[in-house]
């Protein structure tokens, strides 16, 4: 958090699209707060996720060294769908057990080291952990004549930048309910912003001379990362700042002064800058939008503790989450401190800079917050599913890279999987939190000490996750999906290869419905009716076939489109598509061909 953090990850706010209306707060609030960018989360190294195995039977024109998803530049990976979404994995799995031992043995053997105190870890389904370990002491500057006390899932950790986070849901919740839009101009909840027009640069301010004034809301996302700058005087001969050098609670006026006064960072829209400043903004336009809205605006939260308190915490019941260091010796017995820095332990940041890094909490709470993310509709669901999806999405790529900026999220790839990561660190607290939508599974990590690196703890414990879940995945995908279909004469046959569907065989009436789809020449299924995999429309049990262009299969680095630019392809029968088949209470139909398929025993 400010330039005490050391979180160097990309931010975002959430629908902080650039493609929406360029009205003022699309790109104020949504880009505004959007002020995030990330530098570096580790890019794990891909690792194949999939089994070797293949199918049997297939047409003997079948290539899968050159299958429909493979072309010479590109791998195009279809949407598959994800079982673990109505039907979690358990703790007592095979698979489970064998990886909740190699993380353990892991995290046991790292966290031995003297540069970590203590580590929390949970991994969290939305049945709830399937792994949950403390490692290390609580309080790791005390010596206890009875032993130091160990870290538990209800210890307190500072969560530092995951607070961003934190501060990003509450938006979404205030949205959701009418009380902020995205295209409202920021001036309508602070009416001080007013950061310098886009040609006022840094040789401009250093001769002096002033702003011309015209400030469109949509250069906020290039104010710099924390307002007011440190001054050095005579750099380089000024000795760089420790970190107790800009510990103080800042004031509104001085921020928004600052904005007024420095040039942006970069052109808007060239990338978005991290900025804390960005998103303290973001918490106090919160406060004031909710305040704008109500009739009586005494008796609503006045500052951005109060109001999470009132939306987040006590709705999830949250009872370890908060920004003060509390009174009640329970809780306040539960913080855990590192050995060095354990200043830090209750050194406030106040209520303008909370919004971007002043927040406690425990495991116990964050599991239960991810498990609202990662079942919505379930019990304690503060957005509905469609926001969750709109929100785990990145809004800048880093150049040809798996590095990418969401809302807030860090997000990159581990074991070949897509991973939204918010990452923080103050001065002895670590911490990160981790969503995988594509397993519906979660990561949290906590630690206290001055090993400050959680991006490779996280990576080795997805290392070792992920492939296991992908396992479980196909074992699950198998049971619902793969095998012969039949009704009387009529077939359906289903494959999996490299943990993709595919459609082998659909005979209807006599009728060879792939061949009848190639001699149709509408251009979606090559010659020889090769097999068509089967891309998951995000409902249960439900298929596109995603015949492609054969013309453009092939065609090196395009990958994905060919499938793309052809499902729905707008041809129907019967009232539905010809691309489309689903599953139903075990029983697989294909509506346009007016036919269902039991599984043949």
């Amino acid at each position: 958090m400010g330039r005490i953090e050391t979180d160097n990850a990309p931010q975002i706010c959430p629908a902080c699209n650039v493609h929406k209306r360029k009205s003022p707060v699309a790109r104020a609030i949504r880009w505004f707060t959007c002020l995030a960018v990330l530098y570096a989360a580790s890019i794990a190294l891909d690792t194949p996720l999939f089994s070797h195995s293949f199918l049997n039977n297939l047409p003997a024109s079948f290539d899968w060294s050159r299958d429909s998803f493979t072309t010479r530049g590109e791998v195009c990976k279809p949407p598959s769908p994800n079982v673990f979404a109505t039907n979690p994995p358990r703790p007592s799995n095979d698979f489970i057990v064998k990886v909740s031992r190699e993380i353990d043995n892991y995290i046991s053997k790292r966290s031995s080291k003297p540069d970590i105190d203590s580590i929390s870890i949970a991994v969290v389904t939305l049945g709830g952990s399937i792994f949950e370990r403390g490692y290390g002491v609580l309080k790791a500057n005390e010596s206890d004549v009875q032993g130091p006390l160990p870290v538990g899932p209800n210890s307190i950790y500072r969560l530092a930048s995951i607070s961003k986070m934190f501060t990003t849901l509450e938006t979404l919740i205030l949205r959701e309910r009418g009380i902020l839009n995205w295209d409202d101009p920021v001036e309508k909840f602070l009416p001080d912003f007013s950061p310098p027009s886009e040609s006022y640069g840094w040789s401009s301010y250093l001769d002096g001379l002033q702003s011309n004034g015209e400030n469109p809301a949509s250069l906020s996302d290039s104010i710099g990362r924390d307002y007011p700058p440190s001054d050095l005087e005579d750099w380089p001969h000024t000795k760089f700042p420790g970190d107790t050098a800009s510990v103080f609670e800042r004031e509104y006026d001085e921020i928004i002064k600052a904005v007024s006064e420095f040039p942006l960072v970069n052109a808007p829209y060239t990338y978005p800058i991290y900025s804390n400043t960005g998103f303290d903004l973001l918490g106090l336009s919160n406060v004031a939008a909710n305040l704008l809205a109500s009739s009586d605006p005494s008796k609503e939260p006045q500052t951005h503790k109060e109001l999470l308190k009132r939306d987040i915490f006590d709705p999830l019941q949250l009872n370890s989450s908060f920004f003060r260091v509390p009174e009640e010796e329970e809780l306040k017995s539960n913080i855990a401190v590192p050995s060095k820095d354990s200043k830090w332990a209750d050194i406030p940041l106040g209520d303008v800079d909370d919004p971007a890094g002043g927040q406690y909490s425990s495991l116990r709470d964050l599991e239960t917050l991810m498990k609202t993310f990662l079942s919505p509709t379930g019990k304690g669901g503060l957005l509905p599913a469609h926001v969750i999806r709109e929100w785990l999405h990145p809004l800048h790529v880093w150049g040809s890279t798996s590095q990418q900026v969401g809302a807030p999220w860090e997000i990159f790839s581990i074991a070949g999987s897509t991973v939204y990561t918010k990452g923080g660190n103050l001065p002895g607290y670590h911490s990160v939190f981790a969503i995988v939508p594509e397993y519906s599974v979660g990561i949290i990590i906590l630690v206290t000490g001055t090993y400050s690196d959680t991006d490779t703890l996280l990576k080795e414990v997805g290392q070792r996750l992920l492939p296991a879940l992908e396992k479980l995945h196909q074992v699950e995908l198998r049971r619902r999906y793969v095998g012969t279909w039949t009704n009387g004469n009529d077939v359906a046959e289903i494959g999996l290869v490299r943990g993709v569907l595919y459609l082998k065989k659909l005979i209807i009436g006599k009728v060879d419905v792939l061949k009848a789809v190639e001699d149709m020449n509408y251009g979606l299924v090559e010659k020889n009716g090769s097999p068509v995999a089967l891309w998951a429309t995000g409902r249960v049990g439900e298929f596109r076939l995603a015949f492609g262009r054969p013309a453009l299969n092939k065609l090196p680095d395009i990958a994905c489109f060919p499938y793309w630019l052809s499902i729905d392809n707008g041809l129907n029968s019967r009232g539905a598509p010809i691309d489309l088949l689903f599953w139903k209470n075990g029983v697989l139909t294909y509506p346009s061909g007016g036919v269902s398929f039991a599984r043949k025993r």
